[in-house]
């Protein structure tokens, strides 16, 4: 069996829920769970992840918050943040307090959707960043990756939006960039099967779940949406 990250909003339905899940996630064999911050204009999110945002929003979740929250949890899986850009540059104590809280709580690297590839070095986050690759990134651009020596390599199946589709794509382009770069390679957006994940995990080191899981989260009892969360990641990796 190969590597899962699930995406977990933080905030969304409530935070209650949020810490439910994550220690939930303790019980499985995830690699690692990705906590995202809501921000008001996620552009590389489709409807379900935007609607997950905007309530999470509504709650008046914060950044400080969730750092807050995770401070308090024992997890024994690898933490990945994925925020926008503008929630991290513009902490309310500062870049270096917010990445000094980041260590502190073991957060293993940050995932920035709209922070380019070739922007990484500009930005000036001292701070292991998970980089993008997309079916159209040249090779030159798979050799900053080396040189940057990220947690992992984020794959983005598709081109638009995140949301669970039917297909797996630009397989051979994947191939590639698994031949080329020097750390693990997860792929997502639109992996919502057993069969998708299978195919990927022929491919790639792991596989990363949104929609499909922010999707249930919001069709279901808050009381059990912890159990619904843990039923369909336990069918994505065939337990």
């Amino acid at each position: 069996m190969r590597g899962f990250i699930p995406y977990i909003p933080a905030g969304y339905p409530d935070m209650e829920v949020t810490v439910e899940i994550l220690e939930m996630l303790n019980t499985l064999p995830v690699k690692g769970v990705e906590v995202g911050v809501p921000f008001s204009d996620p552009v590389a999110d489709g409807p379900v992840i935007q609607m997950a945002h905007k309530e999470s929003l509504d709650n008046n979740t914060t950044l400080e918050e969730i750092i807050y929250i995770l401070s308090d949890l024992s997890l024994n899986y690898e933490l990945y943040i994925m925020s926008y850009l503008n929630p991290i540059i513009h902490y309310p104590y500062g870049l270096k307090k917010l990445l000094r809280e980041f260590n502190r709580i073991g957060v293993r690297g940050l995932i920035i959707p709209d922070l380019p590839l070739k922007e990484i070095p500009n930005v000036r986050i001292d701070y292991p960043i998970v980089p993008f690759v997309a079916p159209n990134t040249k090779g030159e651009e798979l050799d900053r990756i080396n040189k940057i020596a990220p947690p992992f390599v984020y794959y983005i199946s598709r081109y638009g939006v995140t949301g669970a589709r039917d297909d797996l794509p630009f397989v051979g382009h994947m191939k590639k960039v698994k031949q080329k770069v020097k750390v693990p390679l997860f792929i997502g957006f639109g992996i919502s099967t057993l069969q998708q994940v299978r195919a990927a995990w022929k491919i790639a080191d792991g596989v990363v779940v949104g929609s499909a899981l922010v999707k249930i989260m919001g069709e279901t009892p808050r009381p059990h949406v912890a159990t619904r969360i843990r039923l369909k990641i336990e069918e994505l990796m065939g337990l």
